[in-house]
């Protein structure tokens, strides 16, 4: 806050605007009195970190710069200008903005996790591990043993990547996060049984999450139990039903199980929600293909060619129909065309 009371106080009435959701009505209120407080940079923050929540990281930027003019060490405004080059995905500039602040203030640890997440995102998983333990050297932290348990994970060390996840675990025995990664993990080393238990346990914790009953629905596929595995992708578009990938491996799933009708409604519901899921089309179009109802077969791929019209594959499915339909010459076309896109 200022040492300068009227800003203070003006500065409060923001937070109480930022609190209301009232982002756009305290950018304006600031920006009238910038006049006033022209050589404090608190005020130059403030309009940085509420630009930010704007989604408008340019004007942010430009802020925060005029803040750090008045006060160049200021690790607010350092802090700040970190986040804003991430947003801005310029890492290099965010990484000497948050190191320079650590290293002004070593009590600023939070950051250690802001550039660990920095690390990880550009491949750099060496040093997303030393600046995420020296975040744990302050706090314990379930977030970022989570974050640490990835990174141990792509650099193939299971081990430090199983430590991670416990201590995550242990901390936050309820996170619906960090039990679905544990799942995930267990899913991996193909121990479906425990990836259930696990995945199972982040559904009952929180019945909306997309990502477990989506795991878990490919956990049991994995066990050949078709019946659970169709109950948890129903969840899935029961929560959200506009998602496609949960029509279409329903549809998978049905097909696998032999029930066709079921099947076709899923692959025909996936395809309404996008029109250009390729998979969907093809797997449609095969069954036409099966039971002999040839243009239909082909209606379908002509209307996925619209959305994918350098697909060799619609083209080489297209040539295979005309082949058994008996025009020849229509199916060495699209066999043709088929093999020139797969040359190119």
């Amino acid at each position: 806050m200022s040492d300068n009371q009227e800003l203070s106080e003006l500065l409060l009435e923001i937070e109480d605007m930022i609190i209301e959701n009232e982002i756009s009505s305290a950018i304006r209120m600031l920006e009238n009195r910038l006049h006033d407080f022209e050589d404090y940079y608190q005020i130059f923050n403030s309009l940085g970190e509420l630009y930010m929540m704007n989604e408008d990281a340019h004007t942010s930027l430009n802020y925060l710069n005029r803040a750090l003019e008045l006060a160049p060490e200021n690790l607010d405004t350092l802090e700040l200008m970190g986040d804003t080059y991430f947003a801005l995905m310029n890492y290099d500039q965010a990484t000497i903005s948050w190191n320079k602040a650590v290293e002004l203030d070593k009590r600023r640890f939070r950051i250690w996790y802001k550039l660990g997440e920095l690390y990880y995102q550009i491949g750099e998983y060496v040093k997303a591990q030393k600046v995420l333990i020296n975040y744990l050297e302050y706090e314990k932290d379930s977030a970022v043993y989570s974050l640490l348990a990835t990174i141990y994970q792509k650099m193939g060390n299971d081990i430090e990547c199983w430590n991670n996840l416990m201590k995550a675990e242990e901390l936050e025995p309820t996170n619906e996060k960090i039990l679905v990664q544990i799942g995930e993990v267990y899913f991996e080393l193909d121990n479906f049984d425990r990836a259930i238990e696990y995945f199972k346990k982040a559904t009952e914790i929180n019945p909306s999450s997309i990502p477990a009953w989506f795991q878990l629905a490919k956990s049991y596929e994995e066990k050949q139990d078709f019946q659970q595995s169709i109950d948890s992708y129903a969840k899935v578009v029961e929560i959200n039903p506009d998602n496609v990938l949960g029509y279409y491996n329903l549809a998978r799933i049905y097909a696998a199980d032999a029930k066709i009708n079921e099947a076709i409604r899923n692959y025909e519901e996936c395809l309404d929600k996008d029109p250009s899921f390729e998979e969907a089309s093809m797997a449609l179009a095969s069954f036409c293909w099966a039971s002999k109802e040839y243009e239909k077969a082909i209606s379908y791929l002509q209307e996925a060619l619209r959305y994918n019209s350098e697909s060799s594959r619609i083209f080489r499915l297209i040539g295979d129909v005309y082949e058994d339909l008996g025009e020849l010459e229509k199916a060495k076309n699209s066999w043709e065309i088929a093999s020139k896109l797969e040359e190119g």
